[in-house]
């Protein structure tokens, strides 16, 4: 489910996206997110939704890059190996499931969460949010805690996953 809160989060980062600027969305976009981007993006601003292995088709750097649920961690590795590398630097990464999603949780700190190329910004629900930059070894410390940090969140939501499962 894709929140008010979040979908404002999109909307605002979209709208101060300088032209010319492209978004990029891919994996399963959920209509709101689409919704808000486009509200946000002004007439110059590209975006695009495209299959997980179109990225050939997308020519140029991306300014946000959004990446929606995965479900095989096979899948989700594959989203983050072809597409992040294309985020310009200051550029935005927003993932939706993330610290949700065991695969996609997984295959996210693996390459995006080691990653000196990545800031960690925060999350609001299972949407994460990370800004394209150079780490030094400090700040990749810093960025790896608060990342573990949302493990708590993560851990919780899959004990009310399976609370419900059983009940049901």
């Amino acid at each position: 489910m894709f929140s008010f809160a979040q979908a404002d989060r999109l909307e605002a980062c979209a709208r101060v996206l300088d032209p010319p600027a492209r978004v990029v969305m891919t994996g399963t976009v959920p209509d709101e997110a689409l919704a808000a981007i486009r509200r946000g993006a002004g007439a110059d601003i590209d975006v695009l939704v495209v299959g997980t292995g179109e990225i050939a088709g997308v020519e140029g750097s991306i300014d946000l890059l959004f990446i929606g649920p995965a479900a095989p961690y096979s899948v989700a590795a594959e989203l983050f190996a072809r597409w992040p590398g294309r985020v310009a630097p200051g550029g935005l990464l927003f993932v939706h499931g993330a610290f949700a999603s065991p695969p996609l949780t997984a295959a996210l700190l693996r390459a995006i969460g080691a990653s000196r190329a990545w800031r960690y910004y925060g999350r609001d629900g299972a949407l994460a949010e990370y800004v394209r930059a150079d780490l030094t070894h400090g700040e990749r410390v810093l960025d790896a805690i608060a990342q573990l940090s949302q493990l708590a969140y993560f851990m919780r939501r899959m004990a009310r996953r399976r609370l419900r499962r059983q009940a049901a």
